[in-house]
């Protein structure tokens, strides 16, 4: 389910919602041609459009979900089905996704770095750059050597 936002944003190219246009109006779906591939992409990931086969149909009812979603968390903007695809560069909400990415770590327990690229793969490609960040932020703390990752202690991480 996208959040409005993310509905507007996939439509706001002319290309993408004459292509939106032209799915919406094919009762039968509009067929599935190498042109239009990367310009459904995007509506395919806002959940506008779905691949029937060899067709693109509509999905009128993402515009109902979409709006009768309650209050987003700040972080949902953020994912797209489970996958972080996008990081804030700084503020508010970059803190909020670094320490709700840190709760995948065990307070007390040691990682090694390949643990720690498994996790961070899961939800995001560049794994190097959110480790890297939690540690910054004294989310993760890394051992002299580079070898082992470990998640301080709530008493620790406060002070």
């Amino acid at each position: 389910m996208a959040a409005p936002e993310a509905l507007v944003s996939a439509l706001a190219d002319p290309e993408r919602l004459h292509l939106f246009a032209r799915i919406c109006a094919a009762p039968e779906g509009l067929p599935v041609d190498g042109g239009t591939t990367k310009l459904a992409k995007r509506l395919l990931d806002a959940g506008l459009v779905t691949v029937d086969g060899e067709r693109y149909r509509a999905v009128p009812a993402a515009f109902r979900e979409a709006l009768a979603k309650a209050p987003a968390d700040p972080l949902d903007a953020l994912f797209r089905r489970g996958r972080l695809v996008t990081i804030p560069h700084s503020g508010k909400r970059r803190q909020l996704l670094l320490a709700h990415l840190a709760e995948r770590f065990e307070p007390g327990r040691l990682y090694t770095e390949q643990d720690v690229r498994e996790k961070l793969s899961m939800v995001h490609d560049d794994h190097a750059t959110l480790r890297r960040y939690l540690v910054d932020e004294g989310l993760l703390q890394r051992s002299n050597d580079g070898g082992a990752y470990g998640r301080p202690s709530e008493a620790r991480a406060a002070g």
